[in-house]
């Protein structure tokens, strides 16, 4: 009688790889069959056994910096516009692990990534900065390209899901007043352009234009001796094209004057790329990106420019809603919903909520074991 096929509750078996379909395109893995097992832990150690089989046989794999020279070049050709700022935010990978083999162990790079949004040491013990969401973000798409179009044999991508999803804008409060000045002065790690960005960080907060307006702004489109701003184009996909909320006059605010005043004007742009040509959406978002590795900080150009400027003229200088909206651009009709998702007056309300008590506290008396206050 023939042998009867033993079948176990446990399937296991090894993605070595994915192949292409050439009539569809649609990539199809490749996987090496173990066998069934009774258990689980029977399994796991057969397939943990045939994978150090595997690696004793796997030829040597490439270098992280080689890698990531042919990803930005494959990404420079499909999608130009943001190669640099995945330059950028790949640069602290490159550093740590550019001279190791690109089969990174998950645990190791869950280990360096544990570092975004708080200090930690290095294997020497000296402070390490954190890690910004958006370059966690970038290493996951490079292991994706080694492993989809490198055809690296890696099973998993090892930084899958270590960046945090990024929550709603109308979730998004804006920066604080010392972190927007920490971003300002960021704006230094980029030498001698330093001063065109600031000063467009700064003037886009107290205007309320959109980064679209400010690539397209010329200086004949200010009136510095009325206070006013022709709101009239804005790039849009490369091209110059009509500000999405239409053409306006909007103020030149104080603030917001003093920011360009002392700007070299030898392009007509007010804000022009450091090739002193129009700015773009690509070349900006490096340049941001090099800001925000300075401040360690992890701040939307727009969110945190239009956010705080919100923020700053409905809780600060207390200006009613339909002040705020003839300057964003926005209609009366939705200027309260608009002042709900930008306006944020719930940042410092809780120091508020402090300096209230300040003077009151030192009369409460506890009583009891029950926290009341008399």
């Amino acid at each position: 009688m023939p042998r009867k096929r033993h079948v176990g509750k446990w399937e296991g078996r090894i993605l070595i790889g994915s192949t292409v379909d050439p009539e569809t395109g649609k990539r199809k893995q490749q996987f090496e069959w173990v066998g069934r097992f009774d258990t689980k832990r029977e399994r796991d150690d057969a397939v943990a056994e045939r994978k150090r089989e595997l690696a004793a046989a796997k030829p040597d794999l490439p270098l992280v910096e080689d890698e990531v020279v042919a990803y930005l070049e494959w990404h420079g050709e499909h999608f130009p516009k943001s190669l640099p700022q995945k330059t950028e935010q790949l640069k602290r990978f490159r550093a740590d692990f550019g001279d190791r083999a690109v089969d990174i162990p998950r645990d190791e790079i869950k280990d360096w990534a544990a570092a975004r949004g708080k200090w930690a040491k290095d294997a020497d013990g000296e402070p390490r900065k954190p890690i910004p969401n958006g370059y966690l973000f970038a290493v996951s798409s490079f292991y994706t390209f080694v492993i989809d179009e490198q055809d690296r044999p890696i099973d998993k991508n090892p930084a899958r899901k270590l960046a945090k999803q990024t929550v709603g804008r109308s979730d998004t409060p804006p920066p604080t007043p010392e972190e927007f000045d920490v971003l300002l002065d960021a704006t230094a790690a980029l030498g001698d352009y330093a001063p065109t960005i600031r000063a467009m960080f700064e003037f886009a907060a107290f205007t309320l234009m959109r980064p679209s307006e400010l690539y397209a702004l010329k200086w004949e489109h200010i009136d510095f001796n009325r206070n006013r701003i022709d709101k009239c184009e804005r790039v849009y996909r490369g091209k110059v094209a009509d500000p999405k909320t239409g053409a306006k006059e909007i103020a030149l605010t104080p603030p917001a004057k003093a920011a360009i005043l002392n700007l070299n004007r030898t392009s007509e742009y007010v804000f022009p790329s450091i090739t002193g040509k129009r700015m773009s959406a690509g070349g900006f978002s490096g340049y941001w990106a090099r800001v925000l590795a300075r401040a360690e900080l992890d701040f939307d150009f727009y969110l945190a420019s239009k956010h705080y400027g919100v923020w700053y003229m409905h809780t600060v200088l207390e200006m009613p809603d339909r002040v705020i909206a003839a300057q964003a651009g926005w209609k009366r009709s939705t200027v309260t919903k608009m002042i709900e998702t930008y306006g944020h007056g719930e940042v410092g309300a809780l120091e508020d909520v402090d300096a209230a008590f300040a003077n009151v506290a030192p009369k409460l008396r506890v009583v009891g074991g029950s926290g009341a206050a008399r």
